[in-house]
């Protein structure tokens, strides 16, 4: 399948990085003529641009800032009042209105000079040194035409200086007559105001209003506070509690239906006699009390007495409701007195807001006009100090050192070279990346498994170092290659443990293209079946290039091919191995109809045969995209076993190869990574087998 897998698992930022790192060193290693070309092409193009360049001859002139006319700001350059003094100043050298009049300046005083002269400036560190530089072709002119440059350029800033100044005073000129105009207006609606207001009359009118108003409002608020307590007591309370002298109403001098002197509180006139006769009920009571003990209740004396209290019960019930009465009566006159007295207060406010009103604009128009004189005032002084400010002001710049005699520019062979090394390098780099990013084959297990959702049941560490001339030699009983043999027996456990294969005794052993190791896998896969007890076979399928007969030193002229022409009964082909377990049946003569030979029906016998005889059947055949006879030979087996040779095998051939399976329902069990490098961050832990293996 060509998906990636979806349960790859996500690698830290730090193993992609290093990951990374490795493939561009690896690159860069297969690669690196093509950085030496890039690199040599730089140094070369920029030699000759160095060669080719013309002489450059520099020559600069000093100015001097004055420092009673500037400040220094905080990042050590100066400011004057139009900004940032050095900025502003480099900008008016460079400006075609300088650079035009200067050369204008040198045609006419010299005519046989030309040149071109590039202008720069620059601050001495601490100091007030304006410098100004010119880098030209032609000696004389470059020194002449930086002379000139100050010369216009000091010019330029004088009459920028004296435009300035005359704009400004014209702009103050216009400004004294809008306000003089403005100041006339204000004035003429000032005495018109005043004219149309008698602001005496006002004054005094707001000034009586006001003490007026205060004493209507002293006077509501005595009657709330009469009518709150004539509320919230009743009648009998009112008897025993009479009015206090300064809760009553007092009537104010000057406030209609007031009168001099003051009034006594209603309710004294009622609490003194309700007092007088509570008095003499008492003192009757206690006569009562007295000569009950002596004289009968039908005594005369006796009941003359109880005659005389019975009187004065009589005489208070009398007072309670005359108060009761006199009370309400006195509650509606306040109520009244008090709407009169909202009524009078609300026509007095507005005479005082009126004559507020008239204070306040009053005082706003004379504030207008003697503002507008001030500003007329401040306006017509700056304009006429700006007559002795034209011709008294200096310029910033004074020049201290006319320009130098001009002198060779260094060529700056180091920068070129620099330039060309680092630009050569970053060209190589690129052109790298790009191939790169062309270049799909397979490194590691991690981009194998962003590549293919088939599961990795092997990989086989690179162990080159170790081939020989009759080729890679394959596992010993004690082999000292300690990785390369933990590598087939994790693949053997791969095999063995592998979940929903309820029988697996036929594997067939492929690749996508040729050369990427899948015989000598199938071989040490055998091998190391072998080695656990397993009765193991391995045939080689490969009829045209199969070369497992040479990998173990056996005789091959009878195989396969034998067998499925049926010139040889399979168990006489069987050649037995020093591995007490393991049979070889080779190819057998090299034939080019090794497609019809295993379409033959005999083949299917043949498997079964070999599956009640041995326990794992291993089948080495062609590769699937060189020859049509793996994908023929596929579906009779139990699974098979894709080889991929790491940085050797394109990721889309393997895609189309195991696409090539699934068409016809093969039973891909996973894939095995071959030939990797144990130095790539991915396989750090390949150093333990080595540190458990025996002494």
């Amino acid at each position: 399948m060509d998906s990636v897998n979806p349960q790859a698992p996500s690698m830290p930022l730090s193993a992609g990085l290093g990951l990374k790192l490795y493939r561009y060193r690896s690159l860069i290693r297969r690669h690196w003529w093509v950085l030496a070309v890039t690199v040599g092409l730089g140094l070369a193009v920029q030699s000759y641009l160095l060669f080719t360049k013309p002489k450059l001859f520099q020559s600069s002139s000093h100015l001097l800032v004055r420092e009673e006319l500037v400040v220094s700001d905080r990042a050590g350059g100066f400011q004057d009042g139009w900004g940032n003094l050095f900025g502003t100043s480099v900008e008016q050298l460079k400006g075609a209105q300088v650079q035009d009049k200067a050369k204008s300046r040198l045609a006419l005083e010299a005519p046989n000079l030309t040149g071109e002269v590039d202008i720069s400036a620059s601050t001495t560190p601490r100091t007030n040194i304006f410098i100004v530089k010119g880098v030209g072709t032609h000696p004389e002119y470059t020194q002449r035409f930086v002379d000139a440059v100050v010369s216009e350029f000091l010019n330029f800033r004088k009459q920028g200086r004296d435009s300035t100044l005359g704009e400004v005073k014209t702009a103050l000129t216009d400004q004294a007559t809008l306000l003089r105009k403005e100041l006339q207006e204000k004035q003429n609606k000032f005495q018109t105001f005043i004219q149309e207001n008698n602001m005496a009359f006002w004054a005094e009118q707001g000034k009586s209003a006001a003490v007026f108003l205060s004493g209507l409002k002293n006077q509501q608020a005595q009657l709330f506070n009469e009518l709150q307590r004539l509320q919230n007591l009743t009648p009998d309370e009112l008897l025993q509690t009479p009015m206090a002298q300064a809760s009553a109403t007092r009537p104010q001098q000057g406030v209609p239906g007031s009168s001099a002197g003051q009034e006594v509180p209603f309710n004294n006139e009622f609490f003194t006699q309700y007092s007088q006769v509570t008095q003499q009920l008492i003192q009757k009571q206690a006569e009562v009390e007295q000569w009950r003990t002596i004289w009968k209740p039908k005594h005369p004396k006796m009941q003359a007495l109880q005659a005389q209290v019975e009187s004065s019960q009589r005489l208070l019930n009398v007072i309670k409701d005359q108060n009761a009465m006199a009370t309400k009566g006195r509650v509606a006159a306040i109520n009244a007195e008090l709407k009169s007295l909202e009524s009078s207060i609300e026509g007095w406010e507005k005479k005082v807001l009126e004559a507020s009103r008239k204070d306040a604009e009053y005082q706003q128009l004379q504030s207008d006009v003697t503002n507008t004189q001030k500003e007329l005032e401040r306006t017509v002084g700056n304009t006429q100090g700006l007559n002795p400010l034209k011709n008294a002001t200096p310029d910033l710049f004074v020049v201290t050192q006319e320009a130098t005699p001009p002198i060779p520019v260094p060529p700056g062979t180091i920068k070129y070279l620099l330039i060309g090394l680092i630009g050569g390098f970053a060209v190589g780099m690129i052109i790298l990346i790009v191939l790169d990013r062309a270049d799909d084959r397979l490194s590691s297990s991690t981009e194998m498994l962003d590549h293919f959702s088939e599961p990795i049941l092997g990989q086989i560490p690179n162990v080159a170092d170790s081939r020989e001339e009759t080729g890679l030699p394959l596992l010993l009983p004690e082999d000292e290659r300690y990785t390369y043999a933990e590598s087939f027996r994790s693949l053997r456990s791969s095999l063995i443990f592998m979940p929903n294969q309820a029988e697996l005794k036929t594997i067939l052993i492929t690749s996508a293209i040729p050369n990427e190791g899948k015989s000598t896998i199938a071989s040490n896969l055998a091998i190391t079946m072998a080695a656990s007890g397993a009765r193991v076979l391995l045939v080689d399928a490969d009829l045209r290039r199969g070369d497992i007969a040479q990998l173990f030193d056996i005789d091959g002229r009878i195989g396969l091919s034998d067998i499925l022409r049926g010139e040889v009964d399979w168990k006489e082909a069987v050649q037995s191995t020093k591995h007490a377990t393991l049979r070889i049946i080779p190819r057998g003569p090299v034939t080019n109809q090794s497609g019809e030979l295993l379409l033959r029906p005999q083949l299917i016998t043949l498997l079964d045969e070999f599956k009640e005889t041995f326990d794992l059947t291993i089948f080495n055949t062609a590769p699937i995209l060189a020859a049509d006879d793996t994908s023929t030979l596929a579906p009779n087996f139990d699974g098979a076993l894709m080889v991929i040779r790491a940085q050797f095998t394109s990721a889309r051939l393997s895609k189309n190869a195991l696409n090539a399976l699934y068409q016809r329902q093969v039973n891909v069990l996973g894939l095995i990574l071959n030939c990797i490098d144990t130095e790539m961050p991915d396989y750090y832990y390949y150093r333990y087998p080595k540190y458990y293996a025996a002494s």
